[in-house]
């Protein structure tokens, strides 16, 4: 949006200042030619940024999963530590028995 601005201020500024100089058919020519390469740049750019925006979204949702996924193995190595630790003080108090 501010390159836009930016775009439509220059022009503005151009008309203004050439106005009463008076601006000859091949400087309105170049000057059509000029906002139209800076519009096709600033559409590509904004596809750049939306292919960018996609691609984060993307990742985003993956490390998203990553982290759910270990979050659900660390639950589960907690419970296989806690089983494990459980099943040493059986095996310690079955060999005081003996």
């Amino acid at each position: 949006m501010r390159i836009r601005k930016g775009l439509l201020w220059g022009m503005l500024a151009v008309v203004v200042l050439a106005g009463p100089v008076g601006c000859g058919k091949r400087e309105v020519d170049e000057l059509r030619t000029k906002v139209a390469t800076m519009e096709r740049e600033l559409a590509e750019t904004r596809a750049k940024l939306a292919d960018a925006e996609k691609a984060a979204e993307t990742v985003r949702a993956k490390a998203e999963q990553s982290q759910t996924k270990e979050d659900v193995l660390a639950a589960e190595l907690t419970k296989v530590r806690v089983e494990r630790d459980k099943l040493k003080q059986e095996l310690a108090a079955l060999k005081k028995r003996r």
